[in-house]
């Protein structure tokens, strides 16, 4: 059975709390994001346009500073979402830092415990090297000890058999 693209399924339909919950999120979204959003635009819009008509209307007496003025609100009106943005990562990090002093202290953490770990694997190696290696020198001293002798010796007697 074929039913139209724009029909709803019609194994769903929506409790009535969460159609509550649409229309509040209709409204707030309304109120507080479409409506300031649209009477922003509206007045930089109209900024803009008496910016233009300061500027493009040179028989007014004051034209320069009118459009000197329009043109410092403008900017102002720029600067300020950028001045908000550039003060999110500063307070997120005070924020932060609010946040974990208000949360009960854990004993240790994650990495913590995990650099402990490394240390005491760290440790483990350092000890068992301290153990091995004077006796993998001693082995080595010894090999180039005998080495030597049995080198000065045969040196000594071809010494004695060549001659000079």
């Amino acid at each position: 059975m074929t039913t139209p693209a724009n029909a709803e399924s019609p194994g769903y339909e929506p409790t009535a709390a969460q159609l509550v919950r649409a229309a509040s999120l209709r409204r707030f979204n309304w109120f507080y994001v479409y409506v300031p959003i649209g009477l922003f635009g509206l007045i930089a819009l109209l900024l803009i346009g008496l910016l233009l008509w300061g500027a493009l209307s040179p028989n007014i007496i004051g034209t320069r500073e009118f459009a000197s003025g329009l043109a410092d609100i403008v900017i102002i009106l720029t600067i300020i979402p950028l001045l908000l943005l550039c003060a999110i990562v500063p307070l997120a990090a005070i924020g932060l830092v609010i946040y974990r002093k208000q949360q009960p202290e854990r004993e240790h953490g994650r990495f913590q415990t995990l650099f402990w770990r490394l240390d005491t694997v760290v440790d483990k190696a350092r000890d068992k090297t301290d153990t091995a290696a004077p006796k993998a020198a001693d082995v080595v001293i010894s090999g180039h000890t005998r080495a030597a002798y049995w080198r000065a010796l045969f040196n000594n007697l071809r010494k004695q058999f060549t001659r000079r």
